[in-house]
């Protein structure tokens, strides 16, 4: 149960959403027991978002997860991947990417909790 939400300062074109929602599907895939299958994504494009003081191209990524926390060598491993795709994707230096971790045990899908 991943969710994945990218606050870009930029216009991101349907297609071109399209094209970053498959990626992360297969990206999310580096987190073990997470696929696309459960995989929400929520791209907010034109957002108001300033990094250092300047509207210069910038993403904040949020990663909410689903059970304990991972290894800070697979986190690690995932942050570079997604930095590294979305950087070149939206030609964003990675100098003003942000990603940020959440892990819950407490999930609700479906009307009920996990």
């Amino acid at each position: 149960m991943p969710y994945i939400e990218l606050n870009v300062n930029k216009t991101v074109e349907k297609e071109l959403k399209e094209t970053i929602k498959s990626t992360l599907g297969k990206l999310i895939e580096k987190l073990p027991g997470k696929s696309e299958n459960w995989l929400m994504v929520n791209i907010n494009d034109n957002s108001s978002l300033y990094f250092k003081g300047s509207i210069e191209g910038a993403i904040m990524i949020k990663v909410l997860v689903y059970g304990s926390e991972y290894s800070s060598t697979i986190l690690n491993n995932f942050t570079n991947e997604i930095t590294n795709y979305l950087s070149k994707e939206l030609n964003i230096t990675p100098q003003r990417i942000y990603v940020s971790y959440f892990f819950t045990n407490n999930w609700g899908f479906n009307g009920s909790n996990f």
